[in-house]
C-alpha cells in the first residue's frame, strides 16, 4: 500500500477530546497494580468517548481505572498478576469483550467493538480513517515489550505511518511510528451507523 500527504487523518473527530492518562498514575492504588496497560488504555477510551458525547464522566481517574479493573478482573478478562514475567494483564484475544463490556456499563452504547485483527497499517489506516479509534497490542516490542495502548489518528511521512497514541506511558498524546511488525493486533471502536 502507498499512501501520499502528511496531513494527520483520523484525529480531528477526537482533537480536544483525547486522553492519555498513565499505567503510573494507577500502578500504587490498593495493593499495587502489575501489568494494568489494558485498564489504563480503557480508562483512557472512555474518558475519550464520554467528553466526545458531551457527557464527560465525573468520577476522578483512580475511580474509573479501579472500576474498569474490577469489570475485566471478575470476568477473568484482566489478571492483576506478572506471574513469570508473562502470564497477567489484559487478555489479547478477549480484549474486544472487554471493552465492550465496559462501555455498555458506562452507558457509552452508541458504539460498535470488532475485532482483534491483525495490525496491519493498511487496516490501521483505513479504520482511523473511518473514524474509529484503535486499540492496539504489542508483543515483543523493542521498548513496550507486551502493552497495550489506544491509538486516535495518523499522519504519513515519507510513505510511513505516525500514529497518534496514548501509550501509558507519557502522559500526553503523542507520535509513535508504525510498521508492519510492530502491532500484532487492533481492537476497532467505531460509533455506530444508527444510535441504539
Amino acid at each position: 500500500m502507498v499512501i501520499v500527504g502528511d496531513e494527520h487523518k483520523g484525529a480531528a473527530l477526537f482533537a480536544g477530546n483525547e486522553y492519555s492518562f498513565t499505567t503510573g498514575m494507577f500502578a500504587k492504588l490498593d495493593r499495587s497494580y502489575r501489568r494494568h496497560c489494558g485498564p489504563t488504555a480503557v480508562t483512557n477510551l472512555l474518558y475519550t468517548l464520554s467528553r466526545l458525547e458531551g457527557k464527560p464522566l465525573s468520577q476522578n481517574p483512580e475511580e474509573v481505572f479501579r472500576w474498569v479493573a474490577r469489570v475485566g478482573g471478575k470476568r477473568l478478562l484482566y489478571m492483576n498478576a506478572d506471574l513469570l514475567k508473562r502470564f497477567g494483564g489484559t487478555s489479547d484475544l478477549l480484549a474486544p469483550v472487554f471493552i465492550g463490556l465496559c462501555l455498555r456499563r458506562c452507558g457509552l452504547t452508541n458504539y460498535k467493538v470488532r475485532g482483534p485483527y491483525l495490525a496491519t497499517p493498511n487496516r490501521i489506516a483505513t479504520e482511523l480513517d473511518k473514524g474509529a479509534i484503535l486499540y492496539l497490542e504489542v508483543h515483543r516490542h523493542p521498548v513496550y515489550g507486551n502493552h497495550h495502548m489506544l491509538c486516535y489518528g495518523y499522519r504519513v511521512v515519507d510513505g510511513k505511518l505516525i500514529l497518534r497514541v496514548a501509550d501509558g506511558w507519557i502522559g500526553r498524546i503523542h507520535e509513535l511510528p508504525a510498521g508492519e511488525a510492530m502491532f500484532t493486533l487492533c481492537t476497532v471502536i467505531a460509533r455506530r451507523e444508527r444510535p441504539v
